[in-house]
């Protein structure tokens, strides 16, 4: 690989604080100094790559993994991932690269320079904070990343691959922001799709807080070009979360973090007509009370990353639901989720909180910079740092399935487990998880690790979700409605299960007899049962199923009338015998109405 020395030179901010203004539907454009722990770039110190090196690692847990992109010089790698349907895409400072799922990596190069992966569109020495996503409206992958320039320039790169495997061409582009965002100190890019557009975001610093939304029409960069963009300058704030959305929702939204020492308000931004003339509405959603994170600690050293603030590093839209992740607590971080239903605000509807939770292993152990991902079937997953006193930073993960209790996820597995302490204080600065398109079911995860040399690799892994538990299909009942009593019928039940799981039948049949629980009978197939009504009249059979693992479905039901089988003995016997005995009494009778 080339070797290069890349000289850095990094603006101290100015110190301050940060006042925010609480109130729903209102927007803050006040200009405010940065607080004196923004986040700050990466810096680079000598980059190593190890291409003979095999990179499939056995886990040996039930988790698959294998060793992602190496040191590259950059600190801290900011890894991220994205799954395609037969592919990964990944990113750190200072690499992209395309991994098979079992491992084999296709392809590694840099991002930064005029020989890099943006390097015929201009780019220079200073790229970083890289993002990867997979578009679930076109199937491509799109990575983005944002340049700080000589002459205090500022862009973002851009590019889109030309179809879902990532091994192919791609379209790039190099988008000077400079005049839109005020400024040469771009900083913690994000990146999001919606239907019709690409959102490119960004931080700047110059005459205060501000955040950068660039909106690109999609359509064009799908073929190398650049069609309508429009631009939206937040100022007063900055470091908002933005999702990739599966589906329609009304808006574009935006998640918003606030740093006083103990809140209750994050804020809901939606943009409205992004490619006509951009709007955007606020909602103050109440949640649980949260504060900035603190520096965690790790064992064998004093060093102790910096986790900034409790910004919204990773959020998606799927399903009516905004999912998004912080870390938080200034005596303890922890890793903190939410599921906001947006009900389709704002066109109708407001948003509210539908669940959230704390990653809480134990006393003493933190969980930092993390992400979250939701599958198709309402399981989520979350990958996350968790470290101690007593341990060394590890790559951890935690799964909820969609029927698990609200509030709730399951526990915590370390993934993959650091060898030493890590020497620099710069961990993160976050992470990636995302769902596998080809099945919508399990979650590609990337985070980082040590070796033990006090440096940095990378670690990728997936897990699954489950296939939500359905309950059994309303059965059908077929069987004579009409008949005789004190003669077995025999009557067929059919319930079909979608998860193919055996099911079993509770049935009434309508005289006080029942049938509990009769199974296991196998999903869709016909269960016949014999029953015999002892008195005359009306009854309704009534019928449910439920599956192995206990869901019910509803009740179907059947009139049936049964008259007896023998008429009662004054209406028939004791005529008969007098017919017999009497013979001309039949003679008299042959003209009246028969009985009946």
């Amino acid at each position: 690989m080339k070797k290069k020395i890349i000289c850095l030179f990094i603006c101290i901010f100015l110190v301050g604080t940060i006042t925010q203004v609480h109130g729903a539907n209102t927007i803050n454009n006040d200009l405010i100094i940065l607080e004196s722990n923004t986040h700050k770039p990466p810096i680079f110190n000598q980059k190593i790559y190890d291409e003979e090196n095999d990179n499939i690692v056995p886990l040996g847990r039930s988790d698959f993994g294998f060793l992602g992109i190496e040191f590259t010089g950059w600190t801290p790698p900011d890894p991220i991932i994205a799954a395609g349907p037969n592919h990964l895409a990944v990113m750190t400072n200072g690499a992209i690269g395309f991994f098979q799922k079992d491992g084999t990596k296709d392809f590694q190069d840099e991002i930064e320079d005029s020989f890099g992966f943006w390097g015929n569109e201009g780019a220079t020495g200073f790229v970083f904070d890289p993002e990867v996503i997979y578009d679930p409206h076109t199937d491509r992958f799109m990575a983005m990343a944002c340049e700080r320039a000589p002459n205090s320039r500022s862009y973002y790169l851009l590019a889109v691959s030309d179809d879902s495997d990532p091994n192919g061409d791609w379209h790039k582009y190099r988008i000077d922001v400079t005049t839109e965002g005020g400024g040469g100190d771009i900083d913690s890019p994000n990146i999001a799709v919606d239907s019709e557009a690409v959102y490119l975001s960004a931080d700047f610093f110059t005459g205060g807080q501000k955040y950068l939304v660039y909106i690109l029409e999609k359509e064009p960069l799908l073929s190398g070009t650049i069609g309508v963009t429009k631009s939206m300058l937040i100022t007063g704030s900055q470091s908002f979360g933005i999702p990739v959305t599966y589906g329609n929702p009304p808006a574009m939204y935006m998640i918003e973090h606030f740093e006083d020492p103990s809140n209750t308000i994050v804020r809901l931004h939606a943009i409205t007509d992004p490619l006509g003339t951009p709007d955007r509405e606020t909602y103050d959603l109440t949640v649980p009370a949260y504060s900035p994170p603190e520096d965690p600690p790790q064992k064998g050293t004093g060093v102790r990353p910096e986790t900034f603030d409790s910004r919204f590093w990773s959020c998606v839209w799927r399903d009516g639901s905004l999912w998004a992740t912080h870390h938080q607590g200034t005596s303890r971080v922890m890793a903190r989720w939410y599921e906001i239903k947006t009900n389709d605000w704002p066109t109708s509807g407001t948003p509210e909180l539908y669940q959230s939770g704390d990653i809480d292993p134990g006393e003493e152990i933190r969980t930092f910079f993390t992400s979250i991902a939701p599958d198709g079937y309402g399981n989520a997953a979350m990958c996350f740092a968790r470290s101690s006193p007593d341990e060394y930073i590890s790559m951890a993960r935690c799964l909820r399935l969609a029927d698990d209790p609200l509030g709730t996820m399951g526990p915590v597995v370390i993934v993959k487990e650091s060898d030493g302490p890590y020497s620099s204080y710069r961990w993160g600065d976050y992470s990636g998880v995302s769902c596998d398109p080809s099945d919508n079911l399990t979650f590609w995860m990337m985070h980082e690790w040590t070796p033990g040399d006090g440096t940095w690799n990378t670690w990728i892994s997936n897990c699954s979700g489950e296939f939500p538990n359905n309950p059994p299909e309303i059965p059908t009942i077929d069987g004579p409605t009409s008949g005789n009593a004190e003669t077995p019928y025999n009557y067929t039940f059919n319930s079909v299960d979608p998860d193919d799981d055996d099911v079993y039948y509770y049935i009434k049949w309508g005289d006080g007899y029942i049938e509990s629980w009769d199974g296991p009978h196998p999903s869709g197939e016909d269960f016949e049962i014999s029953h015999t009504y002892a008195n005359e009249g009306s009854f309704t059979i009534e019928a449910k199923a439920k599956d192995s693992e206990g869901y019910e479905s509803g009740w179907a039901t059947l009139n049936v009338t049964m008259p007896r089988t023998k008429p009662s003995f004054f209406k028939f016997d004791l005529l008969n015998w007098l017919f017999e005995r009497y013979p001309i009494l039949l003679q008299t009778l042959r003209f009246l109405p028969r009985f009946h």
